[in-house]
């Protein structure tokens, strides 16, 4: 006779010896007795936790140890860990896996899958306790995330018209509104003969600027083409145009491909198209648990001080979250109950744009956590954001992990707002209150593959903290910014200083999904911040705005030096406005559009650009009138392959006569061989003359490649 798993939340009896527990997958512990001991293990972290906070309450102060063998271990609520669960600095609380075969699951395993005549797989759906079918938006096939039917398969449609209406019809200017996106001629007639019943499981995804908007399908006019939704009141400073781009998810007639799936919540079913190779007897196929946002949660008590400190992770993975169904969003957006049905159980989801996804959820969560640590863990297969660690977060450390597969982006640090910790406006922050962020590292990770459910998800965002170190990262893959650094627009002061981002190498950056964004973007006062030493290449957009290093609004005190930038669309490095920031010894080579930016004139010196190598094939090395602002240009080589530079209507010649680049060249900087990214300088280079400093970018990224943690991890998990 099989046994369920009834276990998980079970209080523990602590019966096991001081300092060591062991934990077992449910399917081979004893049935009857659970003590946490090597003999008879318990089956649950939450075993694990409670035994621990029993033991310390009655006066323990050993460090503990908590054993997981491998296997899967699902996870049916958050785990939180309150001030009650800390360690110490000298008896720390450790969480050890087996390795990649130990899995935090939050995911449930689709059975009963049939092939049917037309070579795809189909199952009845799972139904939920009171009886309705599960509700899901992602599905996982053997540890692949599958691509949810799609129109286009691939790409973008520009739509021929958008408008934007009251509910009723008129117009307006206070929510909820009607949004409605004109196909061009033929572009949607998939979906004429889909009914409205069905139509309202599918989405339109619009890519705007640096923002996507998702929302479920109202109606479709076949005559014209348009699709309906409602919503908020599109943003004045990014609304849906005519050259934003969209696409529709979960369309019955754009099932059509091999490795797409879709949700039939008319009939009950989930259909799949396996892939050439792919064999029903020899698949997995898995859904996110709906409903189960984080997996972890550190809770601690900021207003009265106390917080959740001295826990690790070692050695095991943290698969599978649901993107929540925002029942805020959807009551603001004027649904009915007759179409939307019961918002609080999941179903169908909408989400309003904001920079960076701010308004995502994280898979693991933290506030008022001091000294949590995740070492040599995956975490993957995730709804929204891997990580969050807002408020009170102090000395937190994330290190040889590998942060994968995500729904937005990868790891944040600090909250969007001040929670009390606001420095002086336009002073130097201090780290003294308790709602602090602070002191965090990232350090040695591999974060990729982000933005697959909200396109503009970060790979790092810091935003009220300081004094972090992001180093040594391999960044990729993501269709907006790799890291982000600052949440405040302007002069009027920021708690994000002091940060930084060194030796990383950041690549495969927005991928012409969306615009506006950078390999390292910056906002707001952020004194003492460093960004250097990174290797920054391929970042791409699909209008405006595909820089490598880009300081926005308000960037102020920000040190850029011993970058390898190159292979950007608008140029390596582009102010749009800030005061004194300093570009410094920095290698910026091939940007298609224009090499250097400045965008807005102030009276104050917006930045100083000195002892930089720009070289490039051809094109303008400038945005037009970025000679107009503030800037100081000293000692710089800028050299373009193809012949003379236009210095805006001026020779190099008469660009240093009025008073720029006195002691800089136009000259080859002669590097060994910039085609293959070889750029070594030459001995006699003229790099020499203006005190260039060679630097090795080849140590950005991972350090200890030949024998990083990496490699076992990713042969496990793959």
């Amino acid at each position: 006779m099989r046994r369920t798993c009834t276990c998980f939340m079970v209080m523990a009896t602590v019966a096991v010896q001081a300092g060591e527990i062991f934990i077992v997958p449910f399917e081979k512990a004893s049935e009857d007795k659970q003590d946490g001991s090597k003999k008879n293990p318990f089956t649950s972290l939450v075993q694990a936790r409670d035994a621990i906070r029993t033991a310390k309450k009655a006066g323990s102060q050993e460090p503990w140890n908590v054993h997981l063998k491998k296997g899967i271990y699902p996870v049916s609520e958050t785990i939180v860990f309150e001030p009650a669960d800390s360690g110490t600095a000298d008896a720390p609380v450790i969480y050890k896996g087996a390795g990649s075969k130990t899995i935090i699951s939050g995911g449930i395993t689709l059975t009963g899958w049939k092939e049917i005549e037309d070579g795809t797989w189909e199952a009845d759906l799972p139904l939920n306790p009171d009886g309705s079918p599960l509700y899901f938006e992602a599905l996982y096939v053997n540890n692949r995330r599958a691509v949810r039917s799609r129109h286009p398969d691939t790409g973008f449609l520009n739509p021929e018209d958008v408008t934007q209406t009251g509910l009723d019809g008129k117009a307006t200017k206070k929510g909820p509104a009607k949004a409605e996106l004109t196909a061009k001629s033929g572009e949607l007639d998939l979906i004429r003969k889909i009914p409205q019943n069905e139509l309202k499981y599918a989405q339109v995804i619009v890519h705007h600027k640096w923002d996507t908007t998702r929302r479920i399908i109202t109606g479709f006019d076949a005559a014209t083409g348009t699709i309906s939704t409602q919503g908020g009141i599109w943003k004045s400073w990014n609304k849906w145009q005519k050259s934003s781009m969209y696409y529709v998810e979960n369309l019955r007639s754009a099932f059509n491909q091999p490795g797409e799936w879709f949700y039939d919540g008319v009939n009950k079913k989930v259909k799949y198209h396996p892939l050439p190779k792919e064999r029903l007897n020899r698949s997995e196929l898995i859904a996110p648990r709906p409903g189960l946002i984080a997996l972890i949660h550190f809770k601690g008590d900021i207003k009265n001080k106390t917080f959740v400190k001295n826990i690790r992770f070692e050695n095991m993975a943290l698969f599978y979250t649901d993107s929540p169904r925002r029942k805020d969003q959807l009551e603001k957006a004027g649904f009915t109950k007759e179409f939307i049905g019961d918002l609080n159980k999941p179903g169908p989801t909408q989400l309003e744009p904001m920079q960076a996804a701010a308004r995502t959820e994280p898979a693991i969560q933290a506030d008022g956590a001091h000294n949590i640590t995740f070492k040599e863990c995956e975490l993957s297969h995730i709804g929204e954001y891997g990580i969050w660690f807002r408020s009170g977060c102090i000395s937190n450390r994330f290190q040889n992990c590998i942060i994968s597969d995500l729904g937005s982006g990868g790891i944040r640090l600090g909250a969007t707002g001040s929670e009390g910790c606001k420095p002086p406006a336009a002073g130097v922050s201090t780290n003294t209150s308790p709602w602090c962020s602070a002191y965090n590292v990232v350090d040695n990770c591999i974060i990729k593959s982000g933005g697959r459910f909200h396109a503009s998800g970060v790979a790092v965002w810091i935003g009220s903290s300081a004094d972090n170190q992001i180093t040594h990262n391999d960044i990729s893959d993501f269709y907006y910014t790799g890291v982000s650094v600052g949440w405040v627009w302007g002069y009027s002061g920021s708690f994000a200083q002091r940060n930084s981002i060194c030796w990383n190498r950041i690549y495969n950056i927005g991928q012409k999904a969306l615009g506006d964004m950078g390999g390292v973007y910056t906002l707001g006062t952020s004194f003492g911040t460093k960004i250097c030493n990174n290797v920054i290449y391929d970042i791409d957009s699909y209008t405006y705005g595909g820089w490598g290093l880009y300081t926005d609004e308000g960037s102020e005190g920000i040190l850029m030096e011993n970058n390898l930038v190159y292979n950007t669309k608008d140029g390596s490095f582009h102010q749009h406005y800030g005061r004194n920031n300093i570009i410094r010894n920095n290698i910026l080579c091939d940007s298609r559009e224009y090499q250097v930016a400045a965008t807005r004139k102030e009276k104050h010196c917006s930045f100083i650009f000195e002892r930089n190598i720009v070289c490039w094939d051809k094109g303008p090395v400038f945005k037009p009138h970025t000679t107009e602002k503030q800037v100081e240009w000293k000692d710089n080589i800028w050299y373009m392959s193809s012949g003379p530079i236009d210095f805006e209507g001026k020779t190099f010649a008469e660009w240093q006569k009025s008073g720029c680049d006195k002691d800089g060249f136009e000259a080859d900087p002669q590097f060994e061989n910039p085609s293959k990214c070889n750029f070594k300088i030459h001995s006699g280079s003229p790099a020499e003359k203006i005190g260039f400093v060679e630097f090795d970018y080849n140590k950005a990224g991972n350090y200890n490649k030949q024998k990083s943690w990496k490699w076992s991890l990713l042969n496990l998990f793959r």
